[in-house]
């Protein structure tokens, strides 16, 4: 079969880093060509990864030889360069987060169903070989009635881009870095709808100030709670789910964003304990594989567009929680960075 073609829209840490080595390990994947802001800066990414290289959007959507765009530049690019990818005809998988408004995700939903392509945001613990059969065993009840889910993800790294700096093209630097995937990871396991949030953390709180940690609480219509917990100022790369049923309990430990990948998973069901060890995986490399499939139409990429709008709308609303100190219902607030910022 011949591989799916992949061109890069940014060339960063995240795709340099992880991304890439991620789809160079696939057999039916070629990354062809990168876009990045300058032709010098295409030129030198071109030559690194022995690809053409772009200077400019549009002559690189205009390459019709690819088929897959990935984007992983500054956040408030996403909506934009994926709209105008998408409007070319190429699927697109976009690093989180998708868009910075409701209206974002819907304008990209939109044009993927028009165009019949695939559209997909990046978050890797969705793949997790382990987080799966959690996630199985909630939705065929095995936990009973769903109590609590608390995610803890935590790195000591700051970042050092000056747009992470610019809440109006970013978002608070760690509950929009680390804390959105927790955002993420919560309400896909939960699988209920969430309705009101509060945000507490440390900076952030004025438009100036960058946030290096922050809780947020989810109440959802079920009755269920969450909370996560995300930090750029803890040593080591030990992260935790805590899953609590009526029936039963799960703790799962985690070697990641920094570490290896390994994952061990503790069951507590009918009063014995349970553990499962999970050998180190490169989660990218799952994304990307699933990312592919779905193109290829053997697969449904996880999370489909439609998943999109309640993450997005939990982060709204817990930005709007960390700026004002008080609870906001979800849907109250449709945008990240406020009526500065145009989607």
């Amino acid at each position: 079969m011949k591989a799916v073609k992949w061109g890069l829209v940014g060339y960063g840490e995240q795709a340099r880093e992880r991304m890439v080595p991620a789809l160079q390990k696939l057999k039916e994947v070629e990354i062809t060509s990168v876009c990045c802001s300058s032709p010098e800066r295409a030129e030198a990414a071109a030559k690194e990864l022995g690809v053409k290289g772009y200077g400019h959007l549009a002559d690189f959507l205009s390459d019709p030889e690819v088929q897959v765009v990935y984007i992983s530049t500054p956040h408030a690019l996403h909506t934009p360069q994926a709209y105008k990818a998408l409007e070319a005809g190429k699927s697109v998988l976009v690093e989180k987060p998708i868009a910075l408004s409701a209206d974002g995700v819907h304008k990209l939903t939109e044009v993927a169903h028009r165009k019949k392509v695939t559209l997909g945001t990046s978050f890797p613990l969705r793949h997790h070989p382990g987080l799966k059969e959690l996630k199985d065993d909630l939705t065929k009840g095995a936990f009973g009635d769903l109590i609590h889910i608390y995610v803890l993800l935590s790195r000591e790294k700051q970042m050092d881009k000056p747009w992470w700096k610019d809440q109006f093209h970013s978002g608070p630097m760690c509950l929009m870095d680390l804390g959105l995937q927790g955002i993420d990871l919560m309400i896909w396991l939960a699988g209920t709808k969430p309705v009101e949030v509060s945000t507490v953390g440390k900076g952030g709180q004025s438009d100036d100030s960058l946030n290096i940690a922050a809780t947020i609480s989810v109440n959802f219509d079920s009755g269920a709670t969450g909370a996560i917990s995300a930090s750029n100022m803890v040593k080591g790369d030990r992260n935790l789910v805590l899953l609590q049923g009526s029936e039963k309990q799960a703790l799962v430990e985690m070697n990641w964003p920094e570490g290896d990948g390994a994952f061990q998973i503790r069951m507590r069901p009918a009063g014995k304990d349970e553990e499962k060890k999970y050998e180190p995986v490169n989660l990218y490399k799952l994304l990307a594989e699933n990312f592919n499939q779905a193109v290829l139409g053997k697969e449904t990429y996880s999370p489909t567009p439609e998943e999109s709008y309640p993450v997005v709308e939990v982060c709204c609303a817990a930005i709007e929680s960390l700026k004002s100190g008080r609870a906001v219902r979800v849907g109250q607030v449709q945008r990240v960075t406020g009526p500065r910022f145009k989607d």
